[in-house]
């Protein structure tokens, strides 16, 4: 009697650790999963106003005399925005964008004359 009582507990203890295991492996894999989910939104998010930056400077370039500028800089906190001027004849400017977020791994280049 005694063994049959022990061994009901045994497989009860096996079968506890069993669906425990296989319960912790899922929680791991759904939280992964939406770890992964936040960091690709937040990147997203960040290019997608590293791209408005950009279109903002080129806009600007575009509406201001480029006469006696070789440099132009927006101040912001969180991404690094300028652009390069180089005068190539009287009325044309190859010019350099640049935006690069200072924490992360988002950059963008676009090279345009005008």
């Amino acid at each position: 009697m005694k063994s049959k009582l022990s061994m009901k507990k045994s497989f009860t203890l096996l079968i506890t650790v069993f669906l425990l295991s296989i319960f912790s492996y899922l929680a791991i894999s759904i939280l992964e999963t939406k770890s992964l989910r936040n960091t690709n939104l937040q990147n997203q998010y960040l290019y997608i106003q590293a791209k408005n930056h950009k279109e903002f400077l080129k806009s600007y370039i575009n509406s201001i005399d480029l006469t006696d500028i070789t440099h132009l800089e927006i101040k912001d906190n969180i991404f690094n925005i300028y652009a390069d001027i180089i005068k190539e004849s009287n009325s044309s400017y190859t010019i350099n964008l640049f935006v690069k977020a200072k924490e992360f791994d988002i950059s963008l280049h676009e090279k345009f004359i005008k």
